[in-house]
């Protein structure tokens, strides 16, 4: 390869990786060819076999690419002094960095996708996906460390679902309630914390509480507080 083809090289990389997030958004892993990313993106289909093997692995790139945004802004140092501040600064870096109007619309768009039909390439977010879920369990724990594993599972998931409803689906409020004006972002924020935690504060402890089963997760972590534990991880 010449000099001139490895300058353009991470030129061309960019424009299919850019190209690519816009058509996968559109039509799907299934419904997007190669052929309508190259023409996008000014490139010849021999490119993309050689910047990334083949159409799923450029698709795994671009999802992972649209989802690195909010996790990095979910893994930054906590400040607060109290858990309830930190589950505030988690929910706060998590929509703030999903609904940043700076972000290239396909991310929102791509996302939205592949949660409604989930593809392979999804279970390989793992590593990009669990550490902030974590983050989020270790935090709730601290505020109520009584409730079991089951509870803890439900509780997150209902945080985090109380988010994605509006990153992604929010045109649905917008329908159901035309004469209600939207949320700010300052606001939606303040809203699902004050509710997530009231929500928490209230609940009633059912089952063992922390119960891990037969998991490495079952040993406790030190601690200079309250005895944390890790969530269970999933297998694989």
């Amino acid at each position: 390869m010449d000099g001139r083809s490895r300058s353009n090289g991470p030129v061309t990389r960019e424009k299919l990786i850019e190209a690519a997030g816009e058509i996968f958004a559109a039509k799907g892993l299934h419904g997007a060819s190669i052929r309508d990313i190259t023409k996008r993106a000014g490139a010849n289909i021999a490119s993309v076999n050689y910047h990334f093997h083949d159409k799923f692995e450029l698709y795994t790139l671009v999802l992972r690419q649209a989802h690195e945004g909010v996790a990095a802004a979910m893994n930054r140092p906590l400040r607060a002094d109290t858990p309830e501040g930190r589950v505030r600064e988690l929910l706060s870096a998590m929509l703030t960095s999903a609904l940043d109007p700076s972000r290239p619309k396909w991310h929102r768009q791509l996302v939205s996708r592949e949660l409604l039909d989930p593809t392979p390439a999804l279970d390989l977010m793992r590593d990009i996906m669990q550490r902030p879920c974590e983050r989020l369990w270790e935090v709730i724990r601290e505020i109520r460390p009584d409730l079991s594993d089951q509870q803890f599972m439900l509780t997150v998931s209902g945080v985090l679902a109380q988010c994605l409803f509006h990153v992604h689906h929010g045109h649905i409020a917008k329908r159901m309630f035309p004469s209600v004006s939207g949320p700010s972002l300052r606001t939606l924020i303040d809203h699902i914390s004050e509710f997530s935690l009231a929500a928490l504060r209230g609940l009633h402890a059912r089952g063992s509480p922390g119960r891990r089963g037969r998991t490495r997760a079952s040993v406790a972590r030190p601690s200079t507080g309250a005895t944390r534990r890790k969530p269970p991880r999933g297998r694989g």
